[in-house]
């Protein structure tokens, strides 16, 4: 297991004299993602990635150990992390709620996370490999993230003291993918806000009628 993880680092690592270029790497990210949404996995190779990119296959073979990987962190790069960066903000308590669900609402409600999200759970009875990576690498971390934030809003007594935040996020992250890719109805970002606020207040949060956006609606009458 140590040599296959040595491997690895080593394949993303520069050689000696020959510094990362950030334009190439972020080149190869955003292509990866381009090819990926628009042909699937199956049509996502190092090939056409790095035509797409401009780069030579060597130069993303010296980066990624493989096709998986690569678009594992290209759908992590252009996913972004500006809710991670709000759960870590040491704001109060409802504020830090109300940011979250701004900021969310504006990246899930984008057609571009919609193709990618689909994309995705597209791929996993043919190569969960893809999910695995995605979930090692970028999700389990991002979760532990939201995991501890949950634990402080129950020690600041926004919610139950039995609540289960591993569950909680199955719940949000469930209902966002049901409403974004089998739900009919609107996906806009002022929807998917309504939506997460009323998630919130489902799951117990006080304050529901500031959370659920009630009282700037009835000031704005």
């Amino acid at each position: 297991m140590r040599k296959t993880t040595q491997k690895r680092n080593s394949r993303r690592q520069a050689g000696p004299g020959r510094p990362r270029s950030v334009a190439a790497d972020n080149a190869i990210l955003r292509a990866a993602l381009d090819v990926f949404v628009e042909r699937g996995l199956d049509g996502a190779g190092i090939e056409q990635v790095a035509k797409r990119a401009g780069v030579a296959r060597t130069t993303v073979y010296r980066r990624w150990d493989s096709k998986e990987s690569l678009i594992a962190e290209a759908i992590a790069q252009g996913r972004g992390g500006a809710d991670e960066t709000v759960l870590r903000n040491p704001i109060s308590p409802h504020g830090r709620v109300t940011e979250v669900v701004n900021v969310l609402a504006k990246m899930v409600s984008s057609a571009e996370y919609r193709r990618i999200v689909a994309r995705l759970i597209g791929s996993i009875p043919d190569c969960p490999q893809l999910m695995a990576a995605y979930w090692h690498a970028y999700l389990a971390p991002r979760r532990r993230v939201e995991a501890n934030a949950l634990e402080r809003a129950r020690a600041e007594g926004l919610l139950r003291e039995d609540a289960d935040a591993e569950l909680l996020l199955d719940v949000i992250g469930g209902s966002v993918m049901y409403r974004l890719l089998i739900h009919p109805g609107d996906s806009s970002e002022k929807d998917i806000r309504s939506y997460l606020r009323r998630i919130m207040r489902q799951l117990g949060l006080e304050n529901a009628k500031v959370l659920a956006g009630e009282s700037s609606e009835r000031g704005s009458n």
